[in-house]
């Protein structure tokens, strides 16, 4: 009897045992559920955050939606200048020859060198589409893609969660998927800001804003007045150049002392139209073929339910977004490359590195009002300027970067942007001739 007791006891203590070891295991259910993060645009700025996201798989699940065919955004050249294959908006504004309008040592997503040495620093735009895709198959990012898919609307509800309502392109079948975690990646370079000209209605010429232009062989032998000398308008100017007989480039700001084609004069700004006259703001008249504006691009988020707390004010200033991209209301919706220049695909990988910090505990947001403070323009900052930072950029990415653990742009990155920006503004026709040179790790660079 006391031998079974014994044996009985032995028993019941490696019971006792087990059933602490089996304890100890963590089940599935005591895991921490994932967070599902949504991301519409498979372009620079979805890509980058594809990959980012998709290096923390043990905490997020993670699904990207592009209504394209394929990985590029709005790198994908098309021909077509008024709707896709699936009758949806042309998203790309790329023409035909068109080539990077700064080095591609700047263009580059830091943790991928963009191409090797021989291509020279300014390529055109199918190389950047072919680095692009290359990125996506170096990190197995595809797998995480549904193409063909378009994001129709996007709306909060239970106060925290994102329901994403989607539609397949080839079947036309709608779904909803729900997220706790909402990116916007899909660029914002596709609705055109076309200004107001007293009597445009009675120019008989063929108007246009840059976002339609793709080849200047249509413009062959006319006359044609381009509104707008930004970066665009200068090279399309010249481009068309290339073809049309006079191209007048007109702005209402100051010529700028820039060596131009024989054929491209600056002009003052258009103050209205009569029939085929353009009338200037100094008084000239020219008589025109075609108008094209190169008048920069409008926010538009159609997706976004106003539920969201995001507002788009005159198509020009994005409201409530803490640092230009973390929505200040509900901060699991980030929306990438507001800021402008954001300056090839430096800015989203800044901007997610930092995210990615705040979705992870690693980083706590200042509160509502302390972001609502630093969210408020400063005085007399107009709201077309309001996302506009080329001097700010470099802080601007190196405190994202650095808050969320990573590292600053390197040493040649802010000299050498100046020395190729001045060379654009001295002699926009010839400066992509020229080559950035980065020496002594980075320490030193030439653009010759």
């Amino acid at each position: 009897m006391n031998k079974l007791l014994f044996i009985c006891g032995i028993n019941m203590w490696k019971i006792s045992i087990l059933s602490l070891l089996i304890l100890a295991i963590p089940s599935e259910g005591n895991k921490s559920p994932k967070q599902k993060v949504c991301i519409v645009g498979a372009g620079p700025a979805g890509l980058i955050a594809t990959k980012y996201v998709a290096q923390h798989l043990d905490e997020f699940e993670l699904i990207t939606f592009d209504k394209q065919s394929n990985v590029g955004g709005m790198w994908i050249y098309t021909d077509s200048t008024t709707v896709d294959e699936h009758g949806l908006p042309v998203h790309s504004s790329l023409y035909k020859y068109l080539k990077i309008n700064g080095p591609k040592e700047f263009l580059s997503y830091p943790d991928y060198t963009m191409f090797t040495a021989g291509n020279g620093s300014f390529v055109y735009h199918s190389l950047v589409l072919e680095y692009l895709k290359n990125y996506t198959n170096y990190f197995n990012l595809r797998k995480y893609i549904q193409f063909d898919t378009n994001v129709e609307k996007v709306s909060l509800i239970h106060g925290d969660k994102w329901l994403v309502n989607i539609r397949n392109l080839n079947t036309n079948e709608k779904d909803e998927i729900l997220c706790d975690i909402f990116i916007a990646g899909s660029g914002h370079h596709v609705k055109g800001n076309i200004p107001k000209i007293p009597g445009i209605e009675s120019f008989p010429g063929r108007v246009l804003h840059s976002h339609l232009f793709r080849k200047p062989e249509e413009f062959a032998g006319q006359t044609v007045v381009v509104l707008g000398a930004g970066l665009s308008g200068f090279d399309i100017s010249i481009q068309i150049s290339w073809n049309a007989s006079m191209v007048y480039l007109s702005s209402r700001h100051d010529k700028l002392p820039s060596i131009l084609p024989e054929n491209v004069v600056q002009v003052a700004g258009i103050a209205s139209a009569n029939g085929n006259e353009l009338i200037l703001n100094d008084g000239t008249r020219i008589k025109a073929d075609a108008l094209l504006f190169a008048t920069g691009y409008l926010y538009d988020l159609p997706y976004l339910d106003e539920n969201t707390g995001i507002i788009v004010e005159d198509g020009k200033y994005v409201r409530f977004l803490y640092k230009q991209f973390i929505s200040i209301e509900h901060p699991t919706m980030a929306i990438l490359n507001i800021p402008t220049p954001s300056y090839g695909f430096i800015m989203p990988h800044a901007q997610m590195q930092y995210f990615l910090a705040v979705l992870r505990g690693k980083l706590t947001l200042p509160s509502r009002e302390k972001m609502l403070e630093e969210e408020k323009l400063p005085p007399g900052k107009p709201k077309s300027k309001a996302h506009f930072m080329i001097e700010e950029m470099f802080s601007y990415y190196d405190g994202l970067a650095l808050a969320g653990g990573g590292d600053p742009l390197p040493d040649y990155f802010e000299p050498g942007f100046w020395l190729f920006y001045n060379e654009l503004l001295r002699d926009p026709t010839h400066y992509r001739e020229k080559n950035l040179y980065i020496y002594n790790n980075g320490k030193v660079v030439e653009f010759c």
